[in-house]
């Protein structure tokens, strides 16, 4: 324990006041040895109470900062912490997640397990944050393949392996001196451009899926819709923002599923052709996704779920294929 480097705990926040507490008693908990690694919360001057409650803290624990960020943009948060801070390791938390006690050790440990890895992280299991059937299922989703594709972060793995993004991302600080900071272009998915430019330079990400943390997704529809529709958004977008492409080919198939039924929708009336393919490919998406939610529900032990999944799944597919085209299409 005494060999572990010197760690940076980078928290990116903006009104956060419903999980920051919870957020924070989780970090300070940690056993990562205390005099090694210090707390930066970057707040976008909350209005919510959110920076009261850091502030009370703050009183008790010195490790703990707060650095103000105008404007509240993330990938500024993220740059404003890792320029203030002093470790030899960096590691990005967000707050609307939880994290085992031997979280940050663990991740700090895989770095120096794997000299060739540039970034460990680990798997994240999704909670709902309440019990109402609309949360729960969108909790389920959020780690299923069919909702997921092969992000193995959201999925799981059956052990570590190399992979092209993790979720928030534990970097020797060195990273950034090699191949510069988080571009602050990017209103969303700087994680996946900077991960990219990673790999792109001969960096490598490390998944060790035993590394465990709790995030909340957002269980409200609409908040649901809007945050999956602009994930998508930025992917592309920022794709062309940035002049070549940070995704994966997961984040196209929802694009070409809406783009089928768009066509779909306009040749079918005049093509028969048209019609049996799009009913073929319909009647066999419905049948994958009342396949997917009948095994969710009888896991689950919860036949409500049969009607919910189905809501969700086609929901999360359609709300990204529509953000992916607007990405694309939308002028700069």
């Amino acid at each position: 324990m005494n060999r572990l480097p010197f760690l940076s705990v980078v928290i990116p926040c903006w009104n956060e006041a419903g999980f920051v507490a919870a957020f924070l008693d989780s970090v300070l908990a940690n056993d990562y040895p205390a005099d090694r690694f210090e707390i930066l919360l970057v707040d976008g001057m909350s209005d919510d109470g959110t920076r009261e409650i850091v502030r009370k803290f703050i009183e008790n624990e010195p490790r703990l900062r707060m650095i103000d960020n105008p404007g509240h943009s993330k990938p500024v948060a993220l740059n404003h912490g890792i320029l203030e801070s002093r470790g030899d390791v960096v590691v990005r938390l967000d707050v609307h997640a939880c994290y085992e006690n031997d979280y940050l050790r663990r991740c700090v440990q895989g770095l120096m397990a794997h000299p060739e890895a540039d970034n460990v992280g680990g798997t994240r299991r999704a909670q709902p944050r309440d019990e109402k059937l609309l949360s729960r299922a969108i909790s389920l989703a959020n780690t299923h393949p069919l909702a997921a594709g092969n992000a193995k972060y959201r999925i799981g793995a059956s052990g570590p392996r190399w992979v092209d993004t993790v979720f928030g991302g534990c970097y020797r600080k060195e990273v950034f001196d090699r191949i510069g900071l988080f571009d602050e272009r990017l209103d969303r998915t700087q994680d996946l451009e900077f991960n990219q430019r990673l790999r792109a330079s001969g960096g490598k990400i490390l998944l060790i899926p035993d590394i465990v943390c709790t995030y909340f997704p957002r269980g409200d529809a609409r908040e649901f819709v809007e945050w999956t529709y602009r994930s998508a958004y930025w992917a592309f977008r920022g794709s062309r923002i940035v002049g070549r492409w940070i995704g994966s080919w997961r984040n196209c198939v929802p694009l070409g599923f809406v783009a089928g039924l768009a066509g779909a929708a306009v040749l079918g009336p005049h093509s028969r052709l048209v019609r049996q393919v799009a009913g073929t490919v319909i009647g066999t998406y419905g049948c994958i996704v009342l396949a997917a939610s009948a095994r969710v529900a009888s896991r689950e032990r919860d036949p409500r779920l049969l009607v919910a999944m189905p809501v969700v799944f086609f929901a999360t597919h359609v709300a990204y294929g529509v953000g992916s085209a607007v990405g694309i299409l939308e002028r700069p």
